[in-house]
Protein backbone atom coordinates (compact mmCIF):
# COMPACT_ATOMS: atom_id res chain seq x y z
CA UNK A 1 0.00 0.00 0.00
CA UNK A 2 1.38 3.23 -1.08
CA UNK A 3 1.75 6.16 1.18
CA UNK A 4 -1.16 8.25 -0.23
CA UNK A 5 -3.11 5.14 0.07
CA UNK A 6 -2.12 4.87 3.87
CA UNK A 7 -2.70 8.29 4.61
CA UNK A 8 -6.67 8.00 2.88
CA UNK A 9 -7.38 4.83 5.02
CA UNK A 10 -5.51 6.68 8.09
CA UNK A 11 -8.08 9.75 8.22
CA UNK A 12 -11.00 6.91 7.27
CA UNK A 13 -9.89 4.89 10.14
CA UNK A 14 -9.45 7.88 12.20
CA UNK A 15 -13.33 9.29 11.17
CA UNK A 16 -14.55 6.03 12.51
CA UNK A 17 -12.81 5.78 16.09
CA UNK A 18 -14.14 9.36 16.11
CA UNK A 19 -17.73 8.97 15.27
CA UNK A 20 -17.62 6.07 18.13
CA UNK A 21 -15.39 8.22 20.72
CA UNK A 22 -16.53 12.11 20.23
CA UNK A 23 -15.26 13.16 23.19
CA UNK A 24 -11.77 11.80 23.27
CA UNK A 25 -8.85 14.18 22.19
CA UNK A 26 -8.30 13.85 18.65
CA UNK A 27 -4.98 13.46 18.66
CA UNK A 28 -4.88 10.77 20.84
CA UNK A 29 -7.31 8.96 17.95
CA UNK A 30 -4.77 10.44 15.15
CA UNK A 31 -1.78 8.58 16.36
CA UNK A 32 -4.53 5.41 17.35
CA UNK A 33 -5.94 5.32 13.77
CA UNK A 34 -2.08 5.45 12.57
CA UNK A 35 -0.78 2.17 14.40
CA UNK A 36 -3.43 0.44 11.73
CA UNK A 37 -1.39 1.79 8.84
CA UNK A 38 1.56 1.72 10.20
CA UNK A 39 1.75 -1.84 10.99
CA UNK A 40 -0.86 -2.95 7.53
CA UNK A 41 -3.49 -4.30 9.11
CA UNK A 42 -7.42 -4.62 9.47
CA UNK A 43 -9.58 -2.35 11.39
CA UNK A 44 -13.21 -3.38 12.31
CA UNK A 45 -14.41 -0.17 14.61
CA UNK A 46 -16.51 -2.36 16.99
CA UNK A 47 -13.99 -4.75 17.78
CA UNK A 48 -11.52 -1.59 19.03
CA UNK A 49 -14.11 -0.05 20.78
CA UNK A 50 -14.88 -2.73 22.65
CA UNK A 51 -11.30 -3.63 23.19
CA UNK A 52 -10.90 0.07 24.84
CA UNK A 53 -14.29 -0.75 27.02
CA UNK A 54 -12.52 -3.84 28.07
CA UNK A 55 -9.08 -2.73 28.85
CA UNK A 56 -10.63 0.13 31.18
CA UNK A 57 -12.85 -2.31 32.75
CA UNK A 58 -10.05 -4.69 33.78
CA UNK A 59 -7.70 -1.99 34.92
CA UNK A 60 -6.86 -0.65 38.22
CA UNK A 61 -8.97 2.61 39.64
CA UNK A 62 -5.63 4.47 39.34
CA UNK A 63 -4.17 2.99 36.18
CA UNK A 64 -2.83 4.87 33.27
CA UNK A 65 -4.82 2.88 30.85
CA UNK A 66 -8.18 4.11 32.70
CA UNK A 67 -7.11 7.77 30.65
CA UNK A 68 -6.75 8.02 26.62
CA UNK A 69 -3.73 5.78 27.02
CA UNK A 70 -5.91 2.87 26.57
CA UNK A 71 -6.83 4.09 23.03
CA UNK A 72 -3.12 3.48 21.55
CA UNK A 73 -2.48 0.07 23.74
CA UNK A 74 -5.80 -1.32 22.24
CA UNK A 75 -4.74 -0.22 18.83
CA UNK A 76 -0.95 -1.75 19.26
CA UNK A 77 -2.88 -5.18 20.50
CA UNK A 78 -5.44 -5.56 17.97
CA UNK A 79 -2.86 -5.16 15.38
CA UNK A 80 -0.58 -7.58 16.43
CA UNK A 81 -3.10 -10.38 18.34
CA UNK A 82 -5.51 -12.72 16.96
CA UNK A 83 -7.23 -12.82 20.81
CA UNK A 84 -6.07 -9.09 22.13
CA UNK A 85 -8.02 -9.57 25.00
CA UNK A 86 -5.66 -12.63 25.86
CA UNK A 87 -2.64 -10.64 25.17
CA UNK A 88 -3.78 -7.93 27.18
CA UNK A 89 -3.67 -10.31 30.35
CA UNK A 90 -0.54 -11.11 29.76
CA UNK A 91 0.56 -7.84 28.74
CA UNK A 92 -0.80 -7.10 32.34
CA UNK A 93 1.49 -9.48 34.17
CA UNK A 94 4.40 -8.07 32.10
CA UNK A 95 3.62 -4.74 33.28
CA UNK A 96 3.72 -6.02 36.77
CA UNK A 97 6.62 -7.46 36.65
CA UNK A 98 8.00 -4.42 35.13
CA UNK A 99 6.98 -2.65 38.56
CA UNK A 100 8.33 -4.84 40.55
CA UNK A 101 11.71 -5.10 39.29
CA UNK A 102 12.34 -1.17 39.24
CA UNK A 103 10.76 0.29 36.86
CA UNK A 104 7.83 3.33 37.62
CA UNK A 105 3.94 3.32 36.91
CA UNK A 106 4.16 5.82 34.07
CA UNK A 107 2.88 5.53 30.82
CA UNK A 108 6.23 5.06 29.41
CA UNK A 109 6.22 2.03 31.25
CA UNK A 110 3.25 0.74 29.38
CA UNK A 111 4.96 0.91 26.16
CA UNK A 112 7.97 -0.65 27.23
CA UNK A 113 6.04 -3.68 28.85
CA UNK A 114 4.52 -3.53 24.91
CA UNK A 115 7.65 -4.16 23.71
CA UNK A 116 8.39 -7.01 25.87
CA UNK A 117 5.24 -8.94 25.28
CA UNK A 118 6.00 -9.83 21.93
CA UNK A 119 9.34 -11.21 22.64
CA UNK A 120 9.16 -12.13 26.37
CA UNK A 121 11.58 -14.97 26.93
CA UNK A 122 14.13 -14.20 29.49
CA UNK A 123 12.23 -11.41 30.77
CA UNK A 124 13.84 -10.85 34.51
CA UNK A 125 16.93 -10.64 32.50
CA UNK A 126 15.73 -8.37 29.96
CA UNK A 127 14.37 -6.90 32.56
CA UNK A 128 17.45 -5.77 34.67
CA UNK A 129 19.20 -4.89 31.77
CA UNK A 130 16.97 -2.43 30.43
CA UNK A 131 17.33 -1.19 33.98
CA UNK A 132 21.00 -0.91 33.73
CA UNK A 133 20.85 0.51 30.20
CA UNK A 134 18.61 3.18 31.58
CA UNK A 135 21.01 4.23 35.16
CA UNK A 136 23.41 4.73 32.63
CA UNK A 137 21.54 6.90 30.36
CA UNK A 138 20.77 8.82 33.47
CA UNK A 139 24.21 9.31 34.46
CA UNK A 140 25.42 10.08 31.41
CA UNK A 141 22.68 13.15 31.16
CA UNK A 142 20.39 13.21 34.58
CA UNK A 143 18.81 16.19 33.76
CA UNK A 144 17.36 15.28 30.51
CA UNK A 145 17.14 11.95 30.70
CA UNK A 146 13.30 11.02 31.91
CA UNK A 147 10.87 8.14 32.16
CA UNK A 148 10.07 8.89 28.73
CA UNK A 149 13.04 7.10 27.63
CA UNK A 150 12.12 3.88 29.18
CA UNK A 151 10.91 2.39 25.69
CA UNK A 152 14.36 3.08 24.03
CA UNK A 153 16.16 1.72 26.55
CA UNK A 154 13.89 -1.34 26.72
CA UNK A 155 14.76 -1.30 22.38
CA UNK A 156 18.58 -0.95 23.33
CA UNK A 157 18.77 -3.47 26.36
CA UNK A 158 17.23 -6.49 23.87
CA UNK A 159 20.82 -7.31 22.31
CA UNK A 160 23.62 -8.76 23.58
CA UNK A 161 26.34 -7.71 24.54
CA UNK A 162 28.31 -5.42 27.15
CA UNK A 163 26.64 -2.57 27.94
CA UNK A 164 29.66 0.13 28.64
CA UNK A 165 30.23 0.11 24.69
CA UNK A 166 26.64 0.48 23.77
CA UNK A 167 26.50 3.68 26.02
CA UNK A 168 30.18 5.10 25.10
CA UNK A 169 28.56 5.10 21.72
CA UNK A 170 25.78 6.72 21.85
CA UNK A 171 27.86 9.26 23.81
CA UNK A 172 30.05 9.88 21.07
CA UNK A 173 27.26 10.32 18.40
CA UNK A 174 25.44 12.64 20.86
CA UNK A 175 28.70 15.05 21.61
CA UNK A 176 29.52 14.25 17.44
CA UNK A 177 25.93 15.71 16.77
CA UNK A 178 26.46 18.72 19.08
CA UNK A 179 29.33 19.85 17.43
CA UNK A 180 28.08 19.65 13.92
CA UNK A 181 25.35 22.07 15.77
CA UNK A 182 22.53 20.27 16.61
CA UNK A 183 20.58 21.54 20.23
CA UNK A 184 21.68 18.91 23.18
CA UNK A 185 18.62 17.86 24.88
CA UNK A 186 16.31 14.85 25.06
CA UNK A 187 15.46 15.35 21.57
CA UNK A 188 18.96 14.66 20.54
CA UNK A 189 19.86 11.60 23.29
CA UNK A 190 16.59 10.26 21.66
CA UNK A 191 18.07 10.32 18.29
CA UNK A 192 21.76 9.36 19.23
CA UNK A 193 20.25 6.61 20.67
CA UNK A 194 18.01 5.65 18.07
CA UNK A 195 21.08 5.72 15.87
CA UNK A 196 23.47 3.90 18.11
CA UNK A 197 21.28 0.47 17.08
CA UNK A 198 22.60 1.17 13.81
CA UNK A 199 25.86 -1.93 13.80
CA UNK A 200 26.59 -1.00 10.30
CA UNK A 201 28.22 2.30 9.83
CA UNK A 202 30.62 3.80 11.99
CA UNK A 203 29.80 6.99 14.20
CA UNK A 204 31.47 8.94 12.00
CA UNK A 205 29.57 7.58 8.96
CA UNK A 206 26.37 8.43 10.85
CA UNK A 207 27.50 11.95 11.77
CA UNK A 208 27.91 13.11 8.44
CA UNK A 209 24.60 10.75 6.88
CA UNK A 210 22.43 12.99 9.84
CA UNK A 211 24.15 16.19 9.09
CA UNK A 212 23.11 14.96 5.12
CA UNK A 213 19.78 13.83 5.30
CA UNK A 214 19.05 17.46 8.30
CA UNK A 215 20.42 19.45 4.74
CA UNK A 216 17.60 17.78 2.28
CA UNK A 217 15.11 17.96 4.41
CA UNK A 218 15.65 21.98 4.68
CA UNK A 219 15.59 21.88 1.02
CA UNK A 220 12.69 19.70 0.76
CA UNK A 221 10.97 22.57 3.06
CA UNK A 222 10.89 19.77 5.92
CA UNK A 223 11.83 22.52 8.83
CA UNK A 224 14.51 20.60 11.12
CA UNK A 225 14.07 22.02 14.74
CA UNK A 226 14.91 19.86 17.85
CA UNK A 227 10.94 18.70 18.16
CA UNK A 228 12.30 16.92 14.76
CA UNK A 229 15.33 15.16 15.30
CA UNK A 230 13.70 11.61 16.07
CA UNK A 231 12.71 11.97 12.58
CA UNK A 232 15.84 12.61 11.24
CA UNK A 233 16.83 9.48 12.70
CA UNK A 234 14.47 7.45 11.34
CA UNK A 235 15.01 8.43 8.24
CA UNK A 236 18.85 7.95 8.67
CA UNK A 237 18.08 4.32 9.79
CA UNK A 238 15.92 3.23 6.77
CA UNK A 239 18.64 5.24 4.62
CA UNK A 240 15.68 6.19 2.65
CA UNK A 241 16.40 10.45 1.75
CA UNK A 242 14.68 9.95 -1.43
CA UNK A 243 11.07 9.88 -0.01
CA UNK A 244 11.39 13.61 1.29
CA UNK A 245 8.63 14.90 -0.87
CA UNK A 246 6.25 11.94 -0.44
CA UNK A 247 6.59 12.87 3.30
CA UNK A 248 6.04 17.17 2.55
CA UNK A 249 3.28 15.66 0.53
CA UNK A 250 1.76 13.92 3.10
CA UNK A 251 2.50 16.68 5.85
CA UNK A 252 0.53 19.34 3.48
CA UNK A 253 -2.29 17.03 2.62
CA UNK A 254 -2.90 16.46 6.45
CA UNK A 255 -2.49 20.05 6.97
CA UNK A 256 -5.65 21.14 4.63
CA UNK A 257 -7.75 18.32 6.14
CA UNK A 258 -10.38 18.62 8.48
CA UNK A 259 -9.04 18.17 12.22
CA UNK A 260 -5.96 17.45 10.94
CA UNK A 261 -5.49 20.64 10.09
CA UNK A 262 -5.28 21.97 13.56
CA UNK A 263 -2.23 19.84 14.62
CA UNK A 264 0.52 20.80 12.34
CA UNK A 265 3.45 19.68 14.37
CA UNK A 266 1.75 15.89 14.61
CA UNK A 267 1.02 15.82 11.16
CA UNK A 268 4.47 16.37 10.37
CA UNK A 269 5.60 12.88 12.17
CA UNK A 270 2.57 11.41 11.30
CA UNK A 271 3.75 11.86 7.83
CA UNK A 272 7.34 10.43 8.31
CA UNK A 273 5.60 7.54 9.63
CA UNK A 274 3.43 6.93 6.86
CA UNK A 275 6.02 6.97 4.36
CA UNK A 276 8.81 4.65 5.88
CA UNK A 277 6.28 2.10 7.44
CA UNK A 278 5.71 2.09 3.21
CA UNK A 279 9.22 1.58 3.09
CA UNK A 280 9.15 -0.64 6.14
CA UNK A 281 6.79 -3.36 4.02
CA UNK A 282 9.36 -3.49 1.27
CA UNK A 283 11.57 -5.05 4.18
CA UNK A 284 13.02 -9.06 3.36
CA UNK A 285 11.76 -11.08 6.44
CA UNK A 286 15.58 -10.87 7.42
CA UNK A 287 15.18 -7.84 8.16
CA UNK A 288 12.04 -7.97 10.74
CA UNK A 289 14.16 -7.12 13.53
CA UNK A 290 14.74 -3.44 12.20
CA UNK A 291 11.28 -3.39 11.71
CA UNK A 292 9.69 -3.70 14.87
CA UNK A 293 13.07 -1.45 16.41
CA UNK A 294 11.36 0.83 14.54
CA UNK A 295 7.69 0.31 15.32
CA UNK A 296 8.80 0.78 18.95
CA UNK A 297 10.61 4.24 18.13
CA UNK A 298 7.81 5.16 15.97
CA UNK A 299 5.15 4.29 19.46
CA UNK A 300 7.53 5.59 21.68
CA UNK A 301 7.94 8.95 19.74
CA UNK A 302 3.70 8.89 19.77
CA UNK A 303 3.42 8.41 23.47
CA UNK A 304 6.54 11.06 23.70
CA UNK A 305 3.82 13.73 21.75
CA UNK A 306 0.63 12.09 23.55
CA UNK A 307 2.46 12.64 27.07
CA UNK A 308 3.24 16.18 26.31
CA UNK A 309 0.06 17.42 24.48
CA UNK A 310 -2.64 15.97 26.21
CA UNK A 311 -1.49 15.84 29.94
CA UNK A 312 -1.60 11.77 29.91
CA UNK A 313 1.65 11.58 32.67
CA UNK A 314 -1.31 13.86 34.84
CA UNK A 315 -3.69 11.25 34.99
CA UNK A 316 -2.89 9.09 38.33
CA UNK A 317 0.26 7.84 39.77
CA UNK A 318 -1.39 4.75 41.00
CA UNK A 319 -2.23 0.90 40.13
CA UNK A 320 -1.55 -0.25 37.30
CA UNK A 321 -4.16 -3.15 35.05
Amino acid sequence: MKAQEKMDRMIEIFSKMNEKSKWTDDRVLMMAASVYVVKNRPFEVDRYIELCDYIKEETGVFSYLKSTMRFTVAAWLDTRFDDPKSAFRKYSEVYETMISKGFKRTPFTYIAALVMLEHHDDLDDWISRALTVYERMKQEHPFITSKDDYPLAVVLSEGEGEIDPLIEGMEEIYSGLHKKGFMVGNNLQFMSHMLSMDKEHSTSDLIDRVVHISDQMKRASLKVKGMHYPDVGLLVLMDDVNRLDDIRTVRDQLNKTSKYRWHRDLNYKLAVQIVLSDSLDQLEMTETSLLTSMEVIMQAQQTTMMAGAIGVAATADGGGA
